[in-house]
């Protein structure tokens, strides 16, 4: 059996990547892809981040996450009153803290993905570890950088009096518990569904 034509492979490559891309454009900047609270938001695009690792591999999801990352930059321009607050007191480190860590959203779960795809065959349960670490990744890493560059503004802002460094992070981590377990759940339910049915629809092995 001849292998497909690379460059009509390439096509389809980047079609889907451009479809996937502007999903998690279209739900950045609609009710689709936050679900906001007075102290945190629970964001839905972790999904197409995860489908893309899944589908089109580690390269695909960090592109997809850095989207994501942009996508959470552009919020502190109005669109979100924190993000706004911390864009007004450090810039630099807005853009880092919003953009660096969603490039890993899509990054890890990928490498995770590829490398237990070597035990698991069948796709039995590779996809659903990819598809749980991706918003867990998202999280943990985001509050990493907003701790590492706004410690003082964050424990002020959920007053806070105990200690700071790893301490206060462990804290932050269980405060959002809540946006853990939805933010996992719905990317385990949805993106798993939508992985496994892409990967058998398109022959993906």
């Amino acid at each position: 059996m001849k292998n497909a034509n690379p460059s009509r492979t390439n096509v389809r490559y980047l079609c889907e990547l451009a479809l996937l891309m502007a999903i998690v454009i279209i739900m950045a900047f609609t009710p689709l892809g936050y679900l906001k609270t007075p102290f945190a938001e629970i964001t839905f695009i972790v999904v197409p981040v995860a489908i893309g690792a899944v589908t089109l591999g580690p390269g695909a999801g960090a592109f997809l996450g850095l989207v994501f990352g942009l996508t959470s930059f552009a919020q502190c321009f109005g669109m979100s009153a924190f993000g706004t607050m911390l864009l007004s007191m450090k810039p630099v480190a807005t853009f880092v803290a919003c953009v660096v860590p969603r490039i890993f959203v899509g990054l890890l779960p990928g490498l995770a993905y590829r490398g237990l795809r070597k035990v698991d065959k069948k796709d039995g349960w590779s996809i659903a570890v990819c598809c749980v670490l991706a918003p867990i990744t998202n999280t943990v890493l985001y509050l990493l950088a907003t701790c590492l560059f706004f410690q003082d503004i964050l424990m002020e802002a959920y007053g806070y009096v105990g200690s700071g460094g790893i301490v206060f992070l462990g804290w932050l981590i269980a405060s959002v518990a809540v946006n853990i377990v939805c933010e996992t759940a719905s990317s385990l339910i949805l993106g798993g569904a939508i992985s496994k049915a892409l990967k058998k629809t398109l022959n993906r092995v």
